[in-house]
């Protein structure tokens, strides 16, 4: 056992980490007791998380389209089971895992939080940075910049105010744009294979409110699986305040997706529908459905015709997924938002 008080806690890397595709990767120190280690989901439920979320949305910086890792994958604690910094010797243990997951994403930038987390990159590829000297500058390191910043716990805001914090990450921001990554928020289109469920849905139902399009399409999803066995379209969701969220269905993406898309706003609420149909229900772009699928779609839908978004949010929630982390939510009294929804794993 390389690290004997870790061996308890849990290894905190997976889908919750963030996009493989992120062009910036943010590394902690390590997962914190009332964080990561109770959420599985890195800098979210406890103080620091809150500050790291507050200060991304700050600046505009969606956790969509980042990756979240820390220096050790595992929360450390002290003999009285409180939050401890890892050793040495325990980040040296955990950096050719760190190395591995910089090497997969790619990142442009790398930003660390923390000394700890600067030190660890220092073991990858030499560098003789340190924190207080190189805070909020842009330095060449591993063929990508690396951005030294302070750590978003309370502690550090001793050091390093709020005020300076929300500055810092201007500068993360900032440096995106000039690097012209920005527009990676939404670019491209929604895959082929939910475009086509979602316009099967439009085609039954005419107009359906935003909030109600996520709920439709997970449960679809979840009683393909639970019918099939296997996934109908392989839509990535998360846990949201109000239930499943699905991240293929960002407007700009589904508008890119289906042209003739039409978007109605009323008040917060919004609503997607398809142009009137003719008799055969055929729109600019014919449906690519298996048909098998299509009759499967039909079915479903039917059952769920003309339910109101309360009614579809909670059978989504009355879905064995979404009851196991409300179960996980109640006995870590935290909420696990933007959590992935397992389907099918």
């Amino acid at each position: 056992m390389l690290c004997p008080r870790m061996m308890n806690s849990a290894r905190i890397l997976g889908l919750s980490s963030g996009s493989l595709d992120a062009r910036v990767m943010f590394i902690g120190e390590a997962p914190g007791r009332l964080g990561a280690d109770a959420t599985g989901i890195p800098f979210h439920g406890d103080k620091a998380g809150d500050n790291f979320e507050s200060l991304l949305d700050f600046v505009g910086i969606s956790r969509e389209d980042i990756f979240v890792t820390n220096a050790a994958l595992c929360n450390p604690k002290d003999d009285d089971g409180n939050n401890a910094p890892p050793s040495s010797d325990e980040v040296a243990h955990c950096s050719g895992f760190l190395k591995q997951q910089i090497d997969l994403i790619d990142p442009s930038i790398v930003v660390t939080l923390g000394a700890n987390a600067l030190k660890a990159t220092s073991m990858i590829d030499g560098h003789t940075l340190t924190l207080r000297e190189s805070v909020r500058t842009s330095n060449p390191w591993y063929v990508r910049q690396l951005i030294p910043l302070y750590h978003p716990g309370q502690r550090a805001m001793i050091h390093r105010s709020l005020a300076n914090q929300r500055s810092d990450y201007q500068f993360v921001a900032d440096h995106l744009k000039r690097l012209g990554l920005k527009a990676r928020k939404v670019r491209g289109s929604t895959k082929e294979s939910v475009a086509e469920v979602i316009k099967a849905i439009l085609c039954a139902e005419r107009e359906v409110s935003y909030f109600a399009l996520h709920k439709l399409l997970y449960l679809l999803e979840w009683s393909y699986m639970q019918e099939i066995g296997k996934r109908l379209t392989g839509a990535y969701f998360i846990r949201q305040k109000d239930g499943p969220y699905c991240t293929d269905l960002h407007l700009t993406k589904l508008k890119n997706a289906i042209p003739d898309l039409q978007i109605r706003r009323n008040g917060n609420r919004i609503y997607v529908r398809l142009p009137e149909p003719d008799l055969f229900c055929v729109h600019k772009r014919p449906f690519q459905l298996d048909p098998e699928i299509g009759r499967f779609v039909e079915s479903k839908l039917k059952s769920l015709a003309e339910k109101s978004d309360a009614v579809l949010k909670t059978r989504a929630y009355l879905t064995k997924p979404m009851k196991e982390i409300l179960r996980k939510e109640k006995d870590a009294s935290n909420n696990m938002y933007n959590t992935p929804i397992l389907i099918g794993w």
